[in-house]
């Protein structure tokens, strides 16, 4: 008899005792037993009933009517951080946690995308990633055997308003960690085969993203609230801007834009901080600082009406939609009301638009809201993929729930949910080494309170229903809120046209003249 045929037979030999079981318990329990042939009365132990089967699913099920209630988060206290200088300007930031063996080493600089020439966009993200790529006399092959070697990894990251490099391994290692850090940072040797490798595994990727709706929309929208000629309007480069770049482009870059005037680095993990200092001083003591301009970002345009900008793309079976104004800067004082108001709207599973035309409306499999605060002034918007059948109602259930969040006070239940949340997710993430860097770094390079890590529960558990109505209806301009969509032009442009005018563009951005077809 075959394994599986055996096992067939024990599930069903377990299920028939299973129910002959539960069919034992249903039947009433005999008085009397039988000892030796003869009948006598049952001990006083044995002769109480069961209780019926359906009264123990009532006492469960009475237990899951109301949910336990939540304690207030518990006060994070920061570790002690000591905080040093270099002659070069470079700030140092140490926390010591002898709990692992392991030690994290994160360097940021104030400079991202947005100091990049507007005619080589992805420069600086190109820069970036070619630092771990090949660094003084090593190659892109040797970097990384040494990396794995002592059991750490190494990487570097540009955002719009920020660099990172980041890197970690056994704290038995901290010195070659440390001198593979310098090496990177201060050494990249920018090989010609890796920058055209990089170029070429660019331009695919792009090609590629162009097939992707949730792609073009993103694109489009930050185009129409940024504008254009603003660095945060560019989603991605272009093709002619990626050909543009050459090997001496990144070496000016780097050059000029990191530097140690501008950079801080966060140290935490098992090391002794006076001699960890030393280590630093000789690795990087030596880099010159230089005068780095602060990059404009101009103003973003006011939005008058309401207008939806459509990418046409023929036999798309989905609408992809991405509804929202600019938002706020990233240390603003309605920063904490709309993180609250995000996470009511559209910030997970248990959220209005998720419940709304997901749950209740079965439009999509997911619909959420973002807050990407930035430097300057971020955006704030709700997205979805919806079937183009739907596409209209989809619409009006994204203006529908946005419109009540700036309107009407959220319930005392959603707040208690959302705050609760946000301050617990926050906490955790400082469990780690790497959060709680992350989250030293991001205090400095975006300018925030000295306090704002062991204030964040607090301020997030203060705000109130009327504060995030109140930052809601400043922030979220129904009236003149800006509408993307991805989509088969022939068969939503009507639907959408029944809100506000249309304007059609095609998946390469360009706009398009005549009837959609």
């Amino acid at each position: 008899m075959s394994y599986f045929n055996r096992f067939a037979l024990l599930g069903l030999a377990l299920a028939s005792s299973l129910a002959l079981g539960l069919a034992t318990t249903a039947m009433a329990a005999p008085t009397k037993v039988v000892v030796s042939g003869k009948k006598v009365a049952k001990p006083a132990a044995m002769q109480a009933e069961k209780a019926p089967l359906t009264k123990q699913v009532e006492l469960v099920e009475s237990f899951r009517e109301k949910a336990p209630k939540l304690p207030a988060p518990t006060r994070f206290v920061l570790p002690a951080t000591t905080t040093k200088k270099l002659a070069n300007g470079m700030e140092i930031l140490f926390v010591e946690d002898h709990r692992f063996p392991y030690v994290s080493l994160n360097l940021g600089f104030k400079t991202g995308s947005v100091d990049e020439p507007k005619q080589k966009t992805g420069l600086a993200d190109m820069t970036a990633d070619l630092l771990t790529e090949g660094a003084a006399n090593l190659t892109s092959k040797q970097l990384a055997e040494r990396i794995e070697f002592i059991g750490g990894g190494i990487k570097a990251d540009c955002d719009y308003d920020y660099t990172v490099v980041s890197a970690s391994a056994l704290s038995s290692y901290g010195d070659t960690l440390l001198d593979l850090m310098s090496k990177v940072v201060l050494e990249p040797s920018f090989p010609q085969d890796e920058l055209a490798l990089k170029k070429s595994n660019l331009i695919q990727a792009l090609a590629i993203k162009r097939g992707e709706p949730e792609f073009l929309a993103e694109e489009r929208f930050a185009n129409i609230v940024y504008g254009n000629g603003n660095p945060y309007a560019v989603v991605a480069p272009t093709e002619n801007s990626i050909d543009k770049i050459e090997r001496n482009d990144l070496i000016a870059y780097h050059q000029s834009h990191y530097v140690p005037n501008k950079a801080v680095l966060v140290v935490v993990g098992d090391f002794k901080t006076d001699e960890m200092l030393k280590d630093i001083e000789s690795k990087f003591g030596a880099w010159k600082p230089a005068e780095l301009a602060e990059a404009v970002v101009p103003d973003a345009p006011k939005q008058t009406g309401k207008h939806i900008y459509l990418v046409d793309r023929p036999g798309s079976v989905q609408t992809s939609f991405k509804v929202g104004n600019i938002g706020i800067k990233r240390n603003s004082p309605d920063y904490f009301p709309m993180l609250v108001a995000n996470q009511i709207l559209g910030g997970s599973a248990n959220a209005r638009l998720f419940l709304n035309i997901r749950e209740a409306k079965g439009f999509t499999y997911g619909a959420y809201s973002r807050l990407a605060p930035k430097k300057q002034s971020g955006a704030f918007y709700a997205q979805a993929n919806v079937r183009t059948d739907v596409t209209n109602p989809s619409l009006l259930e994204f203006l529908y729930e946005t419109e009540k969040l700036r309107t009407t006070r959220p319930k005392n239940e959603e707040m208690d949910i959302a705050r609760n949340y946000l301050a617990g997710s926050f906490q955790l993430g400082l469990e780690t080494q790497g959060g709680l860097a992350q989250r030293l770094l991001e205090v400095k390079l975006f300018d925030l309170p000295a306090d704002y890590i062991e204030t964040y529960a607090d301020k997030v558990m203060a705000v109130t229903p009327e504060e995030v109505r109140k930052a809601s209806a400043k922030l979220i301009d129904s009236s003149n809120i800006v509408i993307c969509a991805v989509g088969d032009g022939k068969k939503i442009k009507e639907d959408l046209e029944m809100f506000a005018p249309v304007t059609v563009f095609d998946a390469e951005g360009s706009l398009k003249s005549g009837a959609v077809r």
